[in-house]
């Protein structure tokens, strides 16, 4: 029996709006190279690593193929702790990921959403201090990836 055709699904470019809530690094190295570095650099920094969501698997499962994508979840309880304490309704923000798309002309690009404006938006002081603490644990994370 062969295998169904699958429906090849390309990248797009970020929309405009994207700059105005996400960050983003953009590299050469390939996406499983920064997906290790990742976890690495997250465990280094005393968090855990959830889960990693390989969407490329997904899609293709589903009949689509795409390019190397991966999402790489994580937090940490005594995060969460805090989060919960300062305004459960915060529970939604967590966990904190990271994206990792390989476009086809060997560019990758790295993502998250930038946790300072994600928790400000609460109107509380100490979910405010934790989403500026979290995008400084961000911007750690990415700064010691080499990417």
């Amino acid at each position: 029996m062969t295998e169904p055709r699958l429906q090849a699904v390309g990248f797009s470019e970020p929309g405009g709006m994207a700059a105005s809530f996400q960050h983003v690094r953009v590299g050469t190295l390939p996406v499983e190279e920064v997906v290790a570095r990742l976890k690495e650099k997250i465990i280094a920094a005393d968090l855990w690593v959830l889960h990693e969501i390989d969407p490329q698997m997904l899609l293709h499962r589903g009949g689509y193929d795409i390019g190397p994508a991966r999402q790489i979840l994580f937090f940490h309880p005594r995060l969460m702790s805090r989060l919960l304490a300062a305004d459960s309704a915060a529970l939604l923000e967590a966990p904190l990921k990271f994206a990792v798309i390989g476009f086809p002309e060997g560019r990758t690009e790295l993502r998250w959403l930038d946790p300072a404006r994600a928790f400000a938006r609460y109107g509380s002081p100490a979910l405010t201090a934790l989403g500026e603490e979290l995008a400084g644990n961000f911007e750690a994370i990415v700064g010691g990836l080499g990417f």
